[in-house]
């Protein structure tokens, strides 16, 4: 019987042609204009060469303690720290090449950036941030001014990122996140014509009439996105890196994504406002995870960053792609896996109460 329903709504999900034409050609379109957008943008994410960056301290404040740390850490990450005790910061730049300048106050950091070196600027930034969060945590767990480890190793720079490898990489993932407009003309039908009623009264487990939509929904994004990959790789030239590894981080972003799709449309048992919601939450995800600010240059928290699974799945893919490997592929697959089994079993949990609800 599941077998049946499954070759059934394949087959009325591959009637909506309009539906996949528009998911296999999106990423295409939307991957065209947004690389071509960022593409210098992108070139310039490479390491820098060594430049000086001012500095004042104030000696009473907590930052003059760990002066000579940051400078050591700063020469390891080519940033030359130089003293500066007097003088306005907006003067001292351009009179003494700076790319940027930081007031080390008592308790908190001023950071200037000069407008001729942009990508210094982001380069100190970063720095001085993961330095003072790396800082501050110490701090606080010691109660008093231990001797901190500076993240320095942290601070490696990753190869440089084609714009049309990141944006052609990130849009396949976030368009697999949208995927349930694939099986929305099934879902519709058995709306109109009751079929989801009389299936409450059927034999057939629930688990079963979850899987026959579950599996059609992922084989058909899944075939989707092969072809819109196939066709970005001849456009574009996308390099995807470790390919076997690549082709199961996908194949399980698409079965976590219908999962939990499924789960929100079993919630609120209506199309509209399943697909509502469903684009809502992705486009957070998205928003957080890299989709349209590059994660690298995403000034979001990485704490925040790790609670969208985009995030995880966008810094697998595109880490393959320029160094061949990524740190995060475990943490990757465990939270695919975890989504799945937890959106499938709060499927079937919530299509359990409705039918005791009905009976």
């Amino acid at each position: 019987m599941i077998g049946y329903l499954i070759k059934n709504n394949i087959k009325l999900m591959l009637r909506n042609k309009w539906v996949i034409v528009v998911m296999i050609l999106g990423p295409v379109f939307v991957i065209a204009i947004l690389s071509s957008a960022f593409e210098d943008l992108m070139k310039s994410y490479e390491k820098v060469d060594s430049f000086y960056v001012g500095y004042s301290v104030e000696q009473s404040g907590i930052f003059a303690d760990y002066m000579e740390q940051i400078k050591v850490a700063g020469e390891e990450s080519g940033i030359i720290f130089a003293e500066y005790p007097e003088g306005d910061p907006e003067e001292l730049m351009p009179k003494n090449e700076l790319a940027g300048f930081v007031e080390f106050g008592n308790d908190r950091y001023v950071l200037y950036q000069s407008a001729d070196y942009k990508i210094e600027g982001i380069t100190l930034e970063y720095f001085i941030s993961r330095i003072i969060s790396q800082a501050a945590g110490n701090i606080l767990q010691a109660g008093a001014a231990p001797e901190i480890e500076l993240p320095v190793k942290e601070l490696d720079y990753m190869p440089a990122v084609d714009s049309k490898d990141y944006y052609g990489i990130v849009y396949i993932v976030y368009f697999i996140w949208c995927g349930i407009v694939c099986i929305s003309g099934v879902l519709s039908s058995e709306k109109k014509n009751g079929i989801s009623k009389k299936f409450q009264v059927s034999p057939i487990s629930g688990m079963n009439l979850f899987l026959s939509k579950w599996v059609p929904c992922a084989g058909v994004i899944a075939g989707g996105m092969a072809v819109t990959i196939l066709v970005c790789v001849w456009m574009f030239g996308i390099k995807w890196g470790d390919i076997l590894w690549s082709i199961l981080i996908l194949l399980l972003s698409v079965m976590a994504a219908t999962a939990f799709e499924l789960f929100i449309y079993y919630i609120f048992n209506n199309l509209a406002v399943t697909i509502v919601a469903v684009f809502t939450v992705v486009w957070v995800m998205g928003f957080v995870g890299g989709s349209f600010e590059t994660y690298m240059f995403s000034s979001i928290p990485e704490g925040i960053k790790k609670l969208s699974p985009i995030y995880y799945i966008d810094r697998v893919l595109v880490e393959y792609s320029c160094m061949g490997e990524s740190s995060y592929t475990g943490p990757c697959i465990l939270y695919m896996l975890a989504i799945i089994i937890i959106c499938t079993a709060g499927a079937l949990f919530v299509d359990k109460i409705r039918k005791g609800g009905r009976a």
